[in-house]
């Protein structure tokens, strides 16, 4: 088993021929999760559960004669009450590992472009910090190590990579320098130093209270919520963390219906997929107007729709904060139009 930090990777070696594999995430003593007989002989169940309880693996493997063989794995308690987080500044990076464990010592090794630059070794302190220079950024990789009294140790790793989208004409600058997660499952948006009136105006009472419920996907009641990628991690200066949807962005796509159709590079069924969701984002958001919770950038730039789960999703979380009421500039009328145009 390999334990992640939002993950646990189960495998089962078995060089039998003609069996089956199933496994199941007991948590406390309770069975959370699932994957029933099949081929594979591995499973990823996510750690959306109480970190303190007892988590246990149980494996299966039914033969050919269908008997069925089981064997239950402990987790190691550190391993799975152990979350490491980190946000950058203009001129830190500041490092925590998340635990109720006692009696333990925290270490952090600091990678930048590949290297090896700055560590801090074994302490009672869950937080380090280091200090950076002007040298730009590409690559961020953090090395946390957790250590008992019985100088057990275990360490997870993150790891970063400087991300930068694709140009749009209509957005003058970004007030984000943009990090993906090795994984590709997380984007980071750390505020760069270009940008103040972000910040500023989270420090208006209520904003940054605001813009939490939005990230968790707790502020709107209407069906514009299904359409509004989920965040976490927030800072105080408005850098946060969201779930990077893979797919195709909406403005990018149009420029590739409209000006290179002969290029064949989306299938029709999927074009047809994007047209209807268009559609639906669109209910939602006349859904969203009546409930008088209209507000956001809602320009096709912003917009994704995800080869993952086939919706369109909205990853300006910012942009909630911001543009709330709509701007005057722009209207649902307008919205909608770009969003039918795509059919055009």
């Amino acid at each position: 088993m390999k334990v992640g930090i939002e993950s646990i990777e189960c495998r089962i070696n078995c060089e039998l021929k003609g069996v089956s594999f199933a496994f199941y995430l007991n948590v406390d003593g309770e069975n959370v999760e699932q994957q029933w007989y099949g081929n594979q002989p591995y499973a990823i169940f996510n750690l959306n559960y109480d970190r303190t309880k007892l988590h246990t693996v149980v494996f299966f493997v039914k033969d050919q004669a269908g008997e069925i063989h089981t064997k239950r794995t402990n987790l190691d308690q550190l391993e799975v009450d152990f979350i490491p987080s980190f946000s950058v500044s203009r001129d830190k990076i500041n490092c925590n590992v998340k635990t109720s464990q006692e009696n333990v010592d925290f270490a952090f090794y600091l990678y930048l472009n590949a290297e090896k630059v700055r560590q801090k070794w074994y302490s009672e302190n869950n937080n380090a910090e280091f200090q950076l220079d002007e040298t730009p950024i590409e690559k961020i990789e953090i090395k946390y190590f957790i250590r008992d009294r019985q100088l057990n140790i275990f360490s997870k790793s993150i790891q970063y990579d400087r991300f930068e989208p694709e140009g749009n004409p209509i957005k003058s600058k970004n007030q984000y320098n943009f990090f993906i997660s090795s994984d590709k499952k997380t984007i980071y948006k750390s505020i760069n130093s270009s940008n103040h009136e972000f910040t500023k105006l989270l420090e208006k009472p209520g904003k940054l209270e605001r813009f939490a419920k939005i990230l968790k996907g707790e502020l709107f009641c209407s069906q514009i919520n299904n359409h509004i990628v989920k965040g976490f991690d927030l800072e105080s200066n408005g850098s946060y963390k969201s779930e990077y949807v893979e797919g195709y962005r909406l403005d990018l796509l149009s420029i590739i219906i409209n000006k290179f159709p002969s290029l064949n590079l989306i299938s029709n069924l999927e074009l047809q997929k994007i047209i209807q969701q268009c559609e639906t984002l669109v209910e939602a958001l006349e859904n969203a107007d009546s409930h008088d919770e209209l507000c956001g950038d809602w320009a096709l730039h912003n917009l994704v729709y995800s080869l993952n789960d086939g919706l369109i999703y909205n990853i300006d979380l910012e942009g909630f904060v911001t543009y709330d009421p709509l701007p005057n500039w722009v209207s649902l009328s307008e919205i909608r139009k770009s969003l039918i145009g795509l059919n055009d």
